[in-house]
């Protein structure tokens, strides 16, 4: 006994100090310390399952095939709950005993949407499509359609009408007609209608696209093909390599926008230096916030994990929201820094959009997700399901941050 109580006490200072130099674990470090303290308390068949799921939460490489989604434990978190002693288990439960003996915390996420109702579609498939659910056990993936905002007549709608009207306008005055999102190109393609010009030709100038979403809504939109398209589906990307056209003293570049765009594009191309650009900008249509009902203000407050921002106006429009439910709306820009944006993750389509998260300064950096090198829906979903898997962490495991 005396040995044992000295081994009891050499056990406890050892503990003692382990605990006192324990640091904050990151994410991988705690799945590691979870698997172990699973395989000490957990039966064999738990172990296992365990072993699965943390194989792929911990991998970097995603894989889509079958047999990485029949492999993966439906629960990767199993909590026992029996009031049984350790000589009145079964020494070897079958699987079926397990399942109705355990109780089982399922893995709820939700996902908000922001762009206007009927545009979520593409990003909605993406996530839901996302091999992260598998490999991750979210079998109850909430996903909600929260539009931040809708779209408006610009000022200058009219006099893109007018112009397309003069036969040969657009051939005489201007190179290049830059479109940077698929709204600009459907209210483009609606102006040509509006103007008669039926035929693609009779735009005249080369058409360029900000990137593949846009492309196609050119195609779908106005019948137009394009005839450049960046390297990154950005706005600097695009100022930066545009080329200049040859034989003219002046490159001259259409350029209908949102009024809540950003002058990347005129300030990129007329800064420079291999050629001179001249931008005229119409501000074509506009973007409205969405204001939330009371639902939708209990969700965004109380149940979203993940918002998927689309633009820059989106970001806007959540925080204004954030705001009216935190009643601090009125508060200058430097009080309601500091409120939070719902405690949600951000998952941006591109930097611009990351960017606006950024400088709001309503989310630290860690915690706004967006492609770097394929921005687009692609991209776009990939970050989304990175976001997942960090949510579950904080949500569900305790870690994260």
């Amino acid at each position: 006994q005396k040995k044992r109580r000295k081994g009891d006490r050499k056990y406890l200072t050892l503990m003692h100090r382990s605990t006192c130099h324990l640091r904050p674990l990151n994410g991988k470090m705690f799945l590691l310390l979870a698997f172990f303290v699973l395989n000490f308390l957990s039966n064999e068949s738990c172990v296992n399952a365990m072993g699965r799921s943390a194989a792929f939460v911990t991998s970097t490489t995603f894989s889509t095939s079958p047999s990485c989604r029949s492999t993966t434990s439906k629960h990767p978190i199993v909590v026992s709950s029996s009031s049984t002693t350790q000589e009145e288990q079964p020494t070897n439960p079958s699987p079926s005993e397990n399942n109705d003996d355990a109780k089982v915390k399922k893995a709820t996420l939700t996902v908000a949407l922001t762009r206007e109702l009927g545009k979520n579609s593409k990003i909605r498939s993406a996530v839901e499509n996302h091999p992260m659910l598998g490999m991750l056990g979210i079998e109850d993936l909430q996903i909600v359609e929260m539009p931040c905002i809708q779209h408006a007549r610009g000022e200058n709608i009219d006099d893109l009408t007018e112009l397309l009207k003069e036969e040969g306008a657009l051939k005489d005055k201007y190179q290049y007609v830059v479109v940077t999102s698929p709204e600009a190109a459907k209210v483009l393609g609606e102006a040509m209608k509006t103007a008669g010009l039926e035929e693609a030709a009779a735009i005249g100038a080369k058409v360029v696209a900000v990137g593949k979403a846009t492309e196609k809504a050119l195609k779908t939109e106005c019948n137009l093909s394009v005839d450049f398209v960046p390297s990154k589906a950005n706005g600097e990307t695009l100022a930066l390599e545009l080329p200049p056209v040859e034989g003219v003293d002046v490159t001259s570049v259409l350029y209908p926008a949102s009024a809540k765009a950003a002058d990347t594009i005129q300030e990129g191309l007329t800064s420079r230096t291999d050629g001179t650009f001249q931008v005229t900008r119409l501000n074509t249509y506009d973007t409205i916030p969405a204001t939330f009902d009371e639902e939708q203000t209990r969700i965004m407050m109380e149940d979203v994990d993940i918002a998927c921002f689309g633009s820059p106006s989106a970001v806007e429009a959540w925080l204004g929201n954030v705001d009216v439910a935190l009643g601090i709306e009125n508060l200058p820009d430097e009080d309601r820094q500091t409120a939070g944006n719902g405690d949600v993750l951000a998952a941006c389509i591109g930097t611009t959009t990351a960017k606006a998260c950024l400088e709001s300064r309503r989310w630290e950096s860690r915690k706004i997700y967006y492609p770097k090198e394929n921005p687009g829906m692609e991209g776009w979903a990939e970050s989304t399901g990175q976001a997942l898997g960090d949510a579950m962490e904080r949500k569900f495991w305790g870690g994260g941050w």
